[in-house]
């Protein structure tokens, strides 16, 4: 009976969400553009995924946190600004461990300070570098999941661009607290004091700026990590909402969990260990939270129907990989710049799990290839001059990965095959030998009628 009411409850939700309604004011559809998009990620919270990928995050956080550290020290402490990396981390900490986060900030900068990178040996070098890589790895296959993105970076790109962003974060950091340095001058604060509205100008200023920097840091996160186009201004977003989230978790943990946890009493010794694994759980589970918004943002027709591909049936999935090989031909033949994935995705429409499983499937029969650009285009392996449809669809109507032993089919099993096997001869028949240039031939005919 619950089971029934919650489903009454979500039809009632996508009618009202989705309902065919007069075009409102600007305010008025972005309202309900971020009611669809909020709906969208609670569904997918609802699903578990996002909290399944949060919780292994936090395992290779905890292994790979300190050697991370140590790099990231390394390059500070060449720049002779290393000293600034215990109040950086203590900030983090702070509005989340309350008391506790000054042990964890000097037992982390401790152990990191030990750590002599100049000393290391190529083995242990190598050790400490493969676990930095494997962590960020997997926080790409976790954003990849959510822009729904099958293939991560190649071995030399995923090589070259997680040691670039290794080595730029410490320079971000340098940056930040220079300009922090700059704002908090006795010469700027005097100026601004001086004016008739100098105190509230910098109170905002105060308020405004670190919400501001933080969204923004986020936003390049959301740009960096995953292996797709991501447009700014719906990263953008994505970081507000989760710099939103970040605060309210520590206003949440500053006044109620961390001071007033009965937990604490259970655990003793050992709560500030929990206390950081669930700070980083949660941590992790709203940049997640942050990348499926600016997801749903940029994919707004994906928030009726979700990232996961869509239960279709065996004609319409036929009909779409058809559709995805006569685009690909059609643009061959016309001498025109092949397509990419993410340009099939915006031309059709259709789920990027879609695209890539049309994709993956026409070359697995040999109909195209990937091009060695990045992204990566798609053209046909050979000529299409002759390239009939029925051929086709009967390639991929019998293309499987395994093959069935025919010794274990029943007698009915092979009676329904015949049955199948003439349909499919009369199928043929009644197709003659329509081959797609055929098909785009008749369709600029068409349009120029």
């Amino acid at each position: 009976m619950q089971l029934r009411s919650l489903y009454e409850l979500k039809d009632k939700a996508d009618s009202f969400l989705w309902a065919d309604r007069p075009a409102g004011n600007r305010w008025q559809r972005a309202g309900f553009r971020a009611l669809q998009i909020a709906y969208a990620v609670a569904r997918d919270l609802a699903q578990g995924a996002l909290s399944l990928r949060a919780m292994s995050l936090v395992y290779y956080t905890v292994i790979a946190f300190v050697p991370l550290l140590a790099l990231a020290f390394a390059v500070l402490k060449g720049l002779g600004v290393h000293n600034e990396l215990e109040p950086t981390l203590l900030g983090l900490l702070q509005p989340f461990m309350g008391e506790y986060s000054v042990d964890i900030a000097k037992n982390v900068v401790g152990f990191v300070d030990n750590v002599r990178v100049d000393v290391l040996s190529i083995v242990s070098l190598g050790v400490l570098l493969y676990t930095v890589l494997t962590m960020m790895q997997r926080i790409e296959l976790s954003f990849n999941y959510i822009w729904s993105v099958s293939h991560a970076r190649n071995i030399g790109s995923r090589i070259s661009e997680y040691l670039f962003a290794i080595i730029v974060a410490p320079l971000l950091i340098l940056m930040s607290v220079g300009i922090a340095s700059y704002v908090n001058t006795v010469f700027f604060v005097r100026l601004l004091e001086s004016l008739p509205t100098g105190g509230i100008i910098l109170q905002f200023i105060g308020l405004v700026t670190p919400f501001l920097f933080m969204s923004l840091a986020f936003a390049l996160a959301f740009i960096f990590i995953p292996n797709t186009k991501v447009r700014f201004q719906s990263a953008f977003i994505g970081g507000i909402v989760t710099t939103i989230a970040w605060k309210l978790m520590g206003w949440v943990f500053q006044n109620f969990i961390t001071e007033y946890s009965a937990n604490a009493v259970i655990y003793a010794a050992f709560f500030a260990v929990i206390l950081l694994m669930l700070v980083i759980y949660l941590g992790w589970l709203m940049l997640l939270i942050g990348s499926s918004v600016a997801f749903y943002h940029q994919h707004p027709y994906k928030t009726y129907s979700g990232r996961e591909p869509p239960k279709l049936s065996l004609r319409m999935k036929e009909e779409l990989d058809l559709t995805i090989a006569y685009l690909i031909v059609k643009r061959f033949q016309q001498g025109v710049e092949p397509w990419s994935a993410n340009e099939l995705q915006a031309y059709t429409r259709m789920s990027p799990a879609m695209i890539e499983s049309a994709l993956q499937i026409l070359m697995a029969i040999e109909f195209i290839r990937a091009t060695d650009e990045s992204p990566p285009c798609y053209l046909p392996v050979s000529t299409v001059n002759n390239c009939k449809l029925h051929e086709l669809r009967r390639k991929l109507r019998f293309y499987a990965k395994d093959r069935l032993d025919i010794r274990s089919c029943c007698e009915e099993q092979m009676q329904i095959r015949k049955v199948l096997d003439e349909a499919e001869a009369s199928w043929a028949e009644t197709c003659g030998d329509i081959t797609l240039p055929d098909l785009i031939a008749s369709s600029d005919t068409e349009s120029k009628s």
